[in-house]
């Protein structure tokens, strides 16, 4: 499964809370990380919603947000009872 593929969150400098990236947009960002990387490709299937928010200590809802987002952007697939898939042709 791609869920130990994912690029990891970095730790940079403190930012004030006012200046800070909500969770669900590291969510966002890694998994783009991870198909601009090759990390994952084309057909991957995505960890389960409850997975990923066990991983980045954010709710459900959060998770299926930056879901929603991904698939908007035309990174990813979502196919109701089978789960989230890289897209075939992600915007590279």
């Amino acid at each position: 499964m791609a869920a130990g593929r994912l690029m990891g969150l970095t730790k940079g400098p403190a930012m004030p809370p006012h200046r800070r990236k909500p969770l669900y947009e590291h969510v966002i960002d890694d998994i783009t990380a991870s198909i601009q990387a090759g990390t994952l490709k084309p057909g991957d299937k995505l960890p389960s919603i409850a997975q990923l928010a066990e991983q980045y200590g954010i709710s459900d809802t959060r998770v299926k947000f930056a879901l929603r987002i991904l698939g908007e952007r035309g990174w990813i697939e979502t196919h109701q009872g089978k789960g989230s898939f890289v897209a075939a042709s992600p915007p590279l």
